[in-house]
């Protein structure tokens, strides 16, 4: 369907007055501890190779940090950080160290969760897997076929579309990249502009903070993505997770008998865009996969790429004139939110947002 409209740093002194050993606070600091790797002249003889060896000059530096440098209040990094930590979680660790290494263990693990949940806020995990995209024979338009099992790697999404709040925060901080409803001296500016296109919005823009942002030009959605430290799903990722595992022609069956119970389309939307996460979720937990606003994914626009698309993680054609915009919207029929659907567009519209994603392994790799 296509729309027509590495620096040194002194460590410091260590703080005398501390008991010697373990104290109250070495869960927290026990990570820091090893970083310090023993006394820095042993500690400079380390090669810098990442070799087997390596881990045999460790363990006395281990030791030595176990017993005598939790009393330190921080340390230089002297140690490569994933090697180390790859021999604390090994089951070739030396039990003399049990409590540092315990301890560090626990307060890494720890650190990570806290940190993957902060930055996953919001979001579902897509499992890694194979999923079906596009459309079997005699299903949808010519652009979703063939339609076939695909590759997709780990990621998450954003639950719901970004709303105009979240948005509003991006700009106020970026001082860029303002729906065209907002922008200085743009004719379609909702105070100013000659074009009153947005006009019979300007309520809602002014009062729905949970709405969904609209008039986002694909280069601004992906800024705000970028921004977040995620990126614009792809479409064949946009996909899998909106079918959430179905095969059906639409995520909760073959007809159309409960699109009003999951999505805000031309019959029951008034003409207007809604609070994100009204309606009924996927079993992902995904609001407004269907409906509510076209989502912009990273993907240009090609009718015949399902025919040339790779089994594995597709990303889309490398040329084209309009990106791919998915899941329908309020103003559209319930047809439209399928999410097999493919349309397109390259400008902004009253109709159109879209949600982040980031890949899981971006999220779990080992700090360097």
């Amino acid at each position: 369907m296509r729309l027509k409209t590495t620096r040194s740093v002194r460590p410091p002194k260590a703080d005398k007055s501390r008991p010697f050993g373990p104290g109250p606070e070495s869960s927290s600091r026990a990570l820091d501890v090893l970083y310090s790797a023993g006394p820095p002249k042993e500690r400079d003889k380390l090669p810098a190779s990442r070799s087997g060896g390596r881990l045999l000059l460790l363990l006395p530096a281990l030791m030595f940090g176990c017993a005598a440098a939790l009393s330190a209040r921080s340390f230089s990094r002297g140690v490569n950080e994933p090697e180390l930590l790859n021999y604390m979680r090994g089951q070739n660790a030396d039990s003399s160290c049990d409590i540092c290494l315990n301890s560090a263990k626990k307060y890494y693990d720890e650190k990570r969760k806290d940190e993957l949940n902060k930055k996953t806020a919001g979001m579902s995990l897509i499992p890694g897997g194979s999923y079906y995209i596009g459309s079997p024979e005699g299903v949808g338009d010519p652009d979703e076929h063939p339609g076939g099992g695909i590759y997709i790697s780990a990621f998450y999404i954003d639950k719901t579309e970004v709303t105009l709040e979240n948005y509003a925060q991006f700009t106020r901080v970026t001082t860029g990249n303002f729906p065209e409803w907002q922008k200085s001296g743009g004719k379609y500016n909702i105070d100013t502009g000659s074009d009153k296109y947005y006009k019979r919005l300007d309520v809602l823009i002014k009062t729905c903070a949970n709405c969904p942002v609209f008039g986002v030009t694909w280069e601004d959605a992906n800024a705000y993505c970028r921004w977040k430290d995620k990126h614009l799903p792809t479409e064949a990722q946009w996909e899998a997770a909106a079918r959430a595992g179905s095969r059906e022609k639409y995520f909760f069956g073959d007809t159309q008998d409960q699109a009003g119970e999951y999505s805000w389309n031309e019959n029951n939307s008034g003409e207007v865009p809604h609070p994100v996460g009204q309606k009924k979720p996927n079993k992902y937990g995904l609001y407004d996969t269907g409906g509510n606003v076209w989502e912009w994914v990273s993907d240009l626009y090609d009718k015949r790429y399902y025919s040339v698309r790779p089994s594995k993680n597709p990303s889309g054609p490398q040329a084209g004139s309009e990106h791919v915009i998915r899941g329908g919207s309020w103003a559209f029929d319930a047809d439209s939110t399928r999410p097999a659907n493919r349309a397109s567009y390259k400008k902004a519209n009253d109709d159109i947002g879209f949600r982040c994603a980031v890949l899981e392994r971006e999220l779990s790799r080992e700090p360097e």
